[in-house]
């Protein structure tokens, strides 16, 4: 780690959604964390390189196939940690996050509700 990184880790966030992806980075940005907009795996490759990132969030719904990355990436990274969330109905998709080594997988709305806490578990320095 450089100088010039900061001594809390970062988040990183794979989603086009507007709306979630607005509110995970503004309510991080509230709670003193930066979390980063990566849509795509080169993006995804670069942070990770480059920064103290601490936690990637998968927005099911829209950046599912980031889940083949995520085994390779934590065996590379072993502190990154992994949420996925999707809909409640998609059961198969939230079993292939599992299934494919997402640390937390979980319904939108619990996203919605618990955002503050795995922001502020994953976001603080150790």
């Amino acid at each position: 780690m450089t100088d010039d990184q900061p001594t809390s880790p970062e988040g990183l966030l794979s989603s086009s959604d507007f709306f979630f992806t607005t509110r995970i980075v503004d309510t991080a940005a509230a709670l003193s964390k930066s979390v980063h907009v990566a849509t795509d795996i080169t993006a995804i490759h670069k942070k990770l390189e480059h920064r103290q990132i601490g936690l990637w969030i998968i927005d099911l719904d829209s950046a599912e196939s980031m889940l083949g990355e995520v085994a390779e990436l934590t065996a590379q990274y072993p502190d990154l940690q992994v949420i996925a969330f999707g809909s409640h109905v998609e059961v198969t998709r939230l079993k292939q996050a599992r299934q494919a080594g997402c640390h937390l997988v979980v319904p939108r709305s619990k996203m919605t509700t618990d955002l503050v806490e795995y922001l502020t578990e994953n976001l603080n320095g150790g």
